[in-house]
């Protein structure tokens, strides 16, 4: 108990019996820590509240149906709720463990629903009927799943079976407090337990079929897991973090929508509705917006066969690979034999469907530092936690790469961490711990790929490093007096200089020199 827990206590003992009860209580007996702490009394909330304003407290009156006045300081809370009868307010309480009430004076204990043997028996059980504390508060039923991992418990059968059939309950539920609770559960020691046991009890089909509608989703021969528990493995490898836990949870959710095997389809290309057809399938790019424009266009109205992947949600969509030479035999689709299973611009799914999960909740209240910006670079963390690995595919595979390895290391830091405004190093740091996490969720690795992974891991450090103290350290002047002697002013006198502050940093040269901005500027001009 802290002091100021014991000066509330000390202030509402001169005017009633006071009792803790709930968390505190708990973890007392458990021999845990409690930073807040629930108490009960004879007076009621605005009774409360008057007696500690007068002797400098703040205290909030919160709650409709009933009452707490709430009294906070800095990384403590204390909250009061008026009970005339102990038993019956332990009955209204959410489970036995936290149904056990302490004298703060004596230290004499009061169990009426016999919660400390629960704790002994590593028990949890809704106290009174199950199904009508859960329809009091559904929110409850995400409290069982956050104790039942965070103490080790055995869920009471009745309990467990009241909880599934009224889950349905949560629908009503204010999202704010249902993020509250998903937020704790995300950042427990054994998170992944609770996860599983959110699936069990229907959580993710209902409310979140984003997630589980990967589970006995094939991969292709670089895993020996499917979608969902490659998802674990990798949410496994996360630390304690909300921020981390749901990239990990999320990284992979677009492989559903956009699944597929590989095939040929031969036939008369047509082109209609802004669309290219094929033998009755649409025919979509992976790799930029104007990839079936260049690869295509000149074929319109010939008879063609391409090589493609269909996407096993939507089998009407063909992916784009390559056109194959050659008039074709016969018309329609063949799926290739032994033909890869493809999970092709996963990463902008995955990106996509994170976005939309975080307007139902209220994750970036609990986020560090500016919760919707937080948000934002969560998302392209998502999009992007494929990048090292396509980046370094040569090094990986024991290719000799088109490009020189510090080139593509710069490139690659500066699309992490640059947001437009801000060099973000914690983004490359958040990056390359998803990175790392997928990466030893994924196949067996050898030796050498190992000392690979590691090596780029590091100097992609050490970049990020070099870029942010060089950042600052850009001399401008030069690149004034040049862009002045091209005429250039407003927006495109901005865009020439974003321009060259990324090939400054991407090409690690920190000296704006004539010839440096030069090259820059005819890059520009044929922009």
């Amino acid at each position: 108990m802290n002091d100021f827990q014991k000066n509330v206590i000390e202030r509402l003992s001169r005017h009633t019996r006071i009792w803790i009860v709930g968390g505190a209580v708990r973890n007392q007996v458990l021999g845990l820590e409690s930073p807040d702490m629930d108490l009960v009394c004879g007076l009621s909330p605005e009774e409360v509240q008057d007696i500690l304003r007068e002797q400098g407290f703040s205290v909030q009156i919160i709650g409709r149906h009933f009452s707490t006045a709430s009294i906070f300081t800095e990384g403590s809370k204390v909250d009061v709720v008026q009970a005339e009868e102990l038993e019956k307010d332990a009955q209204r309480r959410d489970f036995t463990i936290n149904a056990i009430y302490q004298d703060p004076v004596s230290g004499e204990l009061y169990d009426p629903m016999e919660g400390r043997k629960d704790l002994e028996a590593k028990i949890l059980r809704a106290c009174g009927k199950p199904d009508e504390r859960f329809r009091e508060d559904p929110v409850r039923i995400l409290r069982m799943v956050k104790f039942a991992v965070k103490f080790s418990l055995e869920i009471d059968p009745d309990t467990w079976e009241q909880a599934t059939d009224h889950l349905s309950f949560l629908s009503s539920t204010s999202r704010e407090r249902i993020t509250a609770e998903l937020a704790g559960i995300l950042v427990l020691a054994e998170a992944e337990k609770a996860v599983r046991m959110l699936d069990r009890i229907g959580y993710w089909d209902m409310y979140l079929p984003e997630l589980a509608r990967l589970k006995g989703l094939e991969q292709n021969q670089y895993h020996s897991l499917d979608v969902w528990e490659h998802t674990m493995a990798v949410f496994r490898n996360t630390p304690e973090d909300l921020y981390l836990r749901l990239a990990g949870l999320f990284h992979d959710s677009g492989k559903w929508e956009v699944a597929s095997r590989e095939c040929h389809v031969s036939g008369t290309l047509k082109f209609a509705d802004q669309n290219y057809l094929l033998e009755g399938f649409k025919i979509v790019g992976t790799r930029g917006p104007r990839e079936l424009e260049y690869k295509l266009k000149s074929l319109i109205g010939k008879k063609i066969r391409i090589l493609g992947a269909r996407l096993d949600q939507y089998p009407e969509i063909v992916q784009f690979k390559k056109v194959i030479d050659g008039e074709p035999a016969n018309f329609g689709l063949i799926y290739v034999e032994n033909g890869k299973r493809h999970f092709l611009t996963h990463e902008a799914a995955s990106a996509r469907l994170l976005a939309d999960v975080l307007k139902r909740y209220t994750f970036s209240m609990f986020f560090d530092g500016i919760g919707k910006k937080q948000e934002q670079n969560l998302i392209k963390l998502v999009e992007n936690h494929m990048q090292a690995t396509l980046v370094f595919m040569p090094e990986f595979r024991g290719e000799i790469a088109k490009r020189p390895f510090k080139n593509r290391v710069a490139e690659l830091v500066w699309k992490v961490c640059w947001d437009g405004r801000n060099f973000e190093l914690k983004n490359i740091h958040d990056f390359l711990i998803l990175w790392k996490a997928d990466y030893q969720a994924g196949k067996l690795h050898t030796t050498t790929q190992n000392n690979i992974f590691e090596r780029i891991f590091a100097e992609l450090i050490a970049v990020a490093l070099w870029q942010k103290e060089n950042l600052m350290q850009l001399d401008w002047k030069l690149f004034r007096q040049y862009a002045m002697q091209q005429g250039l002013s407003g927006s495109s006198l901005g865009t020439f200089k974003d321009l060259v502050r990324k090939r400054a940093m991407e090409e690690m040269k920190p000296e704006l020199n004539h010839a440096f901005l030069k090259k820059v500027y005819w890059e520009f001009k044929n922009l």
